[in-house]
């Protein structure tokens, strides 16, 4: 029960003010919001009570002055959370790596009622080791009763498109920066469902998917027809998706294709206290498979 009153606390306390309108005045840096949610990922990993919740605005760093020391090993002076407006009310919120210069893209799609805020700030400071990562808000609004969260009610080929949109925000303030040609695309539970069919609907785009509390079944045939390489798998030890994944699993490596199975201790249908590592993990997984998915025997089902 704590874990799930936790999970509700930070829903409500952790959503993306709206920024404003990115400036393109000449010399001047587009305006984004930059959030505090690195003391209540770390409260929710420890299941502790947030006690508050601020906001700052900053400048967006422009593709000169976002770099810290010269060189191979150059590092981003800012590095989020950040968000800005698309779609007119919405938003998109997104973390931008340590490492300076052209990083790899993730992008994740959030679940019903489950903001970005949550869906991926709770592992924020780990991504930041992998590359951007990219979260839009959907287009519906849950009830008051969930804090009016951010939530999915159009069909998954507008969710492809305004995904879409929201990298190409991000990208306006990162020029030249998002790595496109080995993407990871992620989703939490109705994300998730959506995540696979994108991919499938652009072979060759997204070749790495990492599916957390959801168990959509595409075959082997249908991942290599769609160019991913490799799946992962993160379900909740508690909830009722892990039985499903490891099924899924198993089927696939049976099928010779990578995939593999995360479990989250102690979790129902929400993070447990070590997702960021479990997340930054499993992407690293995926990542490591550079070819095409034709061959893979290893043990799937964790």
């Amino acid at each position: 029960m704590l874990r799930r009153l936790s999970f509700v606390l930070l829903t409500a306390l952790t959503g993306c003010r709206r920024a404003e309108t990115p400036r393109t005045d000449a010399g001047v840096s587009p305006q984004v919001t930059v959030d505090a949610h690195t003391a209540l990922a770390r409260d929710a990993r420890t299941d502790a009570r947030t006690d508050a919740h601020t906001d700052a605005h900053t400048d967006a760093p422009g593709p000169a002055d976002d770099v810290g020391d010269a060189g191979a090993d150059a590092t981003r002076a800012q590095t989020g959370p950040f968000s800005a407006p698309f779609l007119g009310t919405r938003e998109v919120w997104w973390i931008a790596p340590h490492r300076a210069g052209r990083q790899r893209l993730m992008a994740m799609l959030h679940g019903v009622c489950n903001p970005p805020a949550y869906t991926c700030g709770l592992w924020a400071e780990t991504a930041k080791e992998l590359g951007f990562l990219v979260c839009p808000e959907g287009d519906g609004k849950c009830p008051a009763a969930m804090y009016g969260a951010p939530t999915w009610n159009e069909p998954d080929t507008k969710i492809d498109e305004d995904l879409d949109r929201a990298i190409a925000t991000v990208e306006a303030y990162h020029p030249g920066e998002l790595a496109r040609d080995a993407p990871v695309l992620l989703g939490f539970s109705r994300g998730a469902y959506a995540a696979v069919k994108i991919a499938a609907a652009h072979p060759g785009r997204w070749p790495y998917l990492v599916i957390v509390e959801a168990t959509p079944a595409p075959t082997a045939k249908q991942l290599r027809a769609a160019g991913v390489r490799a799946v992962a798998l993160v379900a909740g030890e508690k909830g009722a998706q892990l039985s499903g994944q490891r099924k899924i699993a198993s089927a696939l490596a049976a099928d010779g294709f990578p995939a593999k199975v995360w479990v989250m201790p102690g979790a129902g249908h929400h993070y447990s206290s070590d997702a960021d590592v479990i997340l930054r993990d499993a992407v690293r997984w995926v990542t490591s498979f550079q070819g095409d998915a034709t061959t893979f025997a290893a043990d799937a089902g964790q």
